[in-house]
């Protein structure tokens, strides 16, 4: 099926999938950088059934209709071209959410990660360590403490006392 569409619709599809299965229209604009072109794309995209709107408020969301349709067009893509745009993402969640950054840490660490930046993905494994030491999320929060672990041993980046300390202080408290 997404062999048949145009490639305009192909690469909106694409770039999309790799914000995940629901998405914001405002993050895919600005990672796409299009203007009422995109809207179109989107508009098509929902009319063949591979999209649906999933919200209108507090802002515009789409949410793919299947998840084996999100996972294609992810995996269409070569893994260098998705490494960029997960950067891209992260960076526009940075953007876009400036004043409420904290509601995004997960999913900050997640693009991050994904993006090849360790340490951003680090920094942001640790803040949402421990979001979620503070809501009593003992089991969430020892995975992110330990998923920073584990990008500190497989790249080899060498932490500030600081930021080492505040793992295992996170982990044990957790």
């Amino acid at each position: 099926r997404m062999d048949r569409l145009s490639e305009d619709l192909r690469h909106t599809m694409q770039v999309a999938s790799v914000i995940g299965r629901d998405f914001a229209f405002r993050i895919l604009k600005n990672i796409m950088e299009l203007g009422e072109e995109l809207r179109v794309h989107l508009t098509n995209l929902v009319g063949l059934e591979i999209l649906y709107e999933k919200a209108l408020y507090p802002e515009l969301e789409y949410i793919f209709k299947n998840v084996l349709t999100q996972e294609v067009a992810y995996e269409s893509l070569l893994k260098q071209r998705r490494q960029e745009i997960h950067g891209r993402i992260a960076r526009a969640i940075e953007e876009l959410y400036a004043d409420r950054l904290p509601e995004h840490y997960e999913l900050l660490a997640h693009h991050y990660g994904r993006s090849g930046d360790a340490e951003k993905a680090i920094e942001y494994l640790m803040l949402a360590g421990e979001k979620s030491n503070q809501n009593k999320a003992v089991q969430t929060a020892c995975e992110f403490f330990r998923q920073a672990l584990k990008v500190v041993e497989s790249t080899h980046i060498s932490l500030d006392p600081d930021k080492e300390r505040r793992i295992h202080q996170g982990l044990a408290s957790a």
